[in-house]
């Protein structure tokens, strides 16, 4: 949802989760994880591969050197290397989150729950320590890696400054083009834009930005090569990101049945979305029933942090029913071509980094994805997306970070509760 959120562990104040803007750095000091050391060649044998997009029924995966050496679909297991055996297992590409707020270098929840990619929507990029340098190595890490919007565009009083926090705001006389190119000297990889007229907790109205300052924030990113993605959950903000030309839309709007012209619009454009459904489940209800049967679920509930289990715990005072209608337009773009990508909006809330992602995959599922489309939403597809050309698929050359997941996936989602070994960069995450 993306407003900005403080939230100090274990307990969290609903004041101070609905202040916008991200989670505390102080939360990361609980559930550090490390990279166990690996083999210097390993082989994961005799295993089912979902590549990210197609399915071998039984292969062999290599790995060396932090990276994917070969992928073979027939023959036996290759000698005189480490052997992992994947009878009865799903290997996976690590699972990109592709909405998230960070606050901290360190991001090691995520991974043991096989999210090794995340791309934060909000935070202040000084913050995350050297993080392109990072997603660059092939070195044994239990970080994920990350790209970041950085501070988004918003107009003074708009959707995101009430957090008591100073950030670059798009004033009446702000040129767009400057604000734009600002961001990306910060560190910014994508422009995230605030498309929003009412604050989501109280429901009053609040400004928002213009058409005018919309398109020429849009048009500025373009030309720096930047990504643009827009906050909309209204159909009629969305239309104006869309008809800006977005790249996507990281939620899904409730307040209206999606119309063809807007899926029109958003195929012809070429736009994608990201539906947090996780975040609308939350709002249903304070037992936040698709969260619980995850996080409950005994192939889950140990692995969970107290950062986690603050996040999951925190209740956000209201309820609202917003899932179905999100679903059903989920259902609508799906079922029209919209590209569909996974993300969690973790660090406010209701949700928690990685663990959250299983609860949308599964929601995905239930919105009308199958399996195999909605865990290629996780992988392949957002990697295509943002130009990911070293993850997001199971493929010789690229990044071993792998996921093994006790049975299939492909066929029944609640599997990825099951999961039995992640590894980063070829390095085994100690869960």
């Amino acid at each position: 949802m993306c407003l900005s959120h403080v939230v100090p562990v274990p307990k969290i104040s609903r004041r101070s989760v609905l202040a916008a803007g991200v989670a505390v750095p102080g939360a990361l000091a609980f559930g550090v994880t490390e990279a166990a050391a690996a083999p210097a060649t390993f082989v994961i044998a005799n295993v089912r591969i979902f590549d990210g997009r197609r399915v071998i029924d039984r292969g062999h995966v290599v790995v060396s050197g932090g990276r994917i050496v070969s992928v073979l679909e027939r023959g036996g297991v290759p000698e005189s290397v480490h052997v992992v055996d994947g009878r009865g297992k799903t290997l996976l590409p690590g699972m990109i989150d592709g909405h998230v707020h960070h606050t901290g270098a360190v991001r090691t929840d995520a991974p043991r729950f096989g999210v090794t990619t995340e791309l934060d929507m909000v935070s202040d990029p000084t913050v995350h320590g050297p993080f392109k340098q990072q997603r660059q190595s092939y070195a044994p890490t239990a970080n994920s890696d990350l790209w970041t919007a950085g501070w988004w565009a918003t107009v003074p009083g708009g959707h995101g400054t009430d957090s008591g926090l100073k950030i670059p705001l798009v004033e009446p006389d702000t040129v767009p083009a400057e604000f734009v190119a600002a961001r990306r000297a910060e560190g910014s990889d994508h422009l995230k834009l605030a498309l929003e007229d009412r604050n989501l907790v109280t429901t009053k109205p609040i400004p928002v930005l213009s058409v005018d300052q919309t398109n020429k924030l849009v048009a500025a990113a373009k030309k720096l090569g930047m990504p643009a993605v827009a906050h909309a959950t209204s159909q009629r903000l969305a239309r104006v990101g869309l008809q800006a030309g977005v790249n996507g839309l990281v939620h899904i709007f409730f307040d209206e049945v999606a119309s063809a012209d807007t899926v029109a619009l958003a195929k012809r454009t070429g736009a994608f979305v990201n539906p947090t459904l996780t975040v609308w489940s939350s709002w249903e209800s304070a037992a936040n029933p698709a969260s619980n049967a995850v996080v409950n679920d005994p192939r889950v509930a140990p692995y969970i942090s107290a950062t986690q289990r603050a996040f999951l715990d925190t209740p956000w005072g209201f309820e609202r029913p917003v899932l179905q209608p999100a679903m059903r337009n989920v259902k609508i773009l799906h079922d029209a071509g919209v590209p569909i990508t996974v993300g969690t909006d973790s660090g406010i809330p209701g949700v928690a980094y990685g663990v959250s992602l299983l609860v949308e995959l599964e929601l995905l599922v239930r919105a009308g994805l199958t399996p195999r489309e909605a865990l290629t939403a996780a992988t392949a597809t957002p990697a295509g997306i943002y130009g990911f050309a070293d993850r997001g698929r199971i493929r010789r050359g690229l990044r071993a970070d792998l996921v093994l997941v006790d049975g299939d996936p492909t066929r029944d989602i609640t599997a990825m509760r099951s999961i039995s070994a992640v590894w980063r960069n070829g390095a085994p995450i100690t869960r």
